[in-house]
């Protein structure tokens, strides 16, 4: 079942979880908005590379917004980049923006990047454990992949064999609130691998498996991979220049980019995804805690 119907039918009182109301998506979208202004003012600035990956680049092909049940916006940066964005970004807004970075200390388990909105709280079932939940934009980074092939082999079976074990240890850290939402023998499973991995914090195992994605600095290397997506390491690797030769594309009046060959990319992931889905398929997110405060539109401001 999904967690939409479980929120819609009131599957767990205890749970908290609500669907996202067109209203609030619309608003939410206006903030997002926001914050992708000031992420393509600073790539403009210091000249980054970033592109729209995943729902965010389907939107802005299908129909140049955000799709209107997404409740987020998904890009993509190389390593190199992501890090000079990450350092701009803590100088020029420190009281507007947190930047989680998963070679941070206080990373809380997180292997994906995250700008954060300070004045602003969303909180999903993945977020029901953290101090900081605005809203955010998650910042994939594209990683080398080694041109050598024991190299690459190893890098990717490290990396995905602690993408794992972060994935059990973050289990078992909140096993009792994800213990209302399912169960299983899969779940059980990996709630025991977690506890015996409990020596090691779960943030610890998260510097641990960024260490290994971003192993590799051969910045000419033939072939990249995003290994944070949901294909990992191996399944993300693609030829260097399908994700990084790009074309403008508009996504709500702003000027983005995707990868030139995105057509044949994303029908690899999602099939004919031009196709809009029906409703009973268009997968909303559910919430813990939504509050905008006073980011809502037509609030913003530095």
């Amino acid at each position: 079942m999904r967690l939409q119907d479980i929120a819609k039918g009131g599957g767990d009182r205890d749970a908290g979880l609500n669907v996202l109301t067109d209203e609030q998506l619309r608003d939410l979208h206006q903030v997002l908005l926001g914050i992708l202004d000031d992420i393509i003012a600073v790539c403009r600035e210091r000249d980054l590379r970033f592109i729209l990956i995943g729902g965010s680049a389907i939107g802005a092909l299908r129909t140049g917004t955000i799709i209107p049940w997404d409740d987020d916006v998904d890009i993509a940066m190389p390593r190199g980049d992501f890090e000079v964005f990450c350092q701009a970004v803590r100088d020029r807004w420190p009281e507007k923006y947190a930047m989680l970075h998963p070679q941070d200390r206080d990373n809380f388990g997180r292997v994906i990047p995250k700008i954060r909105l300070k004045g602003t709280e969303y909180r999903t079932i993945l977020e029901q454990d953290l101090d900081q939940c605005g809203v955010f934009i998650d910042i994939y980074t594209i990683e080398n992949v080694p041109d050598n092939g024991l190299a690459r082999l190893f890098q990717g079976l490290m990396a995905m064999g602690l993408g794992f074990c972060l994935s059990c240890r973050r289990l078992w850290k909140g096993r009792k609130w994800y213990g209302r939402l399912t169960g299983g023998a899969s779940f059980r499973i990996k709630c025991a691998i977690g506890a015996c991995l409990s020596f090691a914090g779960y943030q610890t195992w998260a510097r641990w498996t960024d260490h290994w994605h971003s192993r590799c600095k051969n910045e000419n290397s033939r072939d990249v991979s995003i290994p944070a997506d949901c294909r990992h390491f191996f399944g993300e690797i693609q030829p260097r220049r399908r994700l990084l030769d790009t074309m403008p594309v508009d996504l709500d009046g702003r000027r983005c980019y995707v990868p030139k060959e995105a057509d044949g990319y994303l029908r690899e992931i999602y099939g004919d995804y031009m196709q809009i889905p029906p409703v009973e398929k268009q997968e909303r997110n559910c919430y813990l805690v939504y509050d905008l405060g006073d980011k809502a539109p037509g609030e913003r401001g530095e």
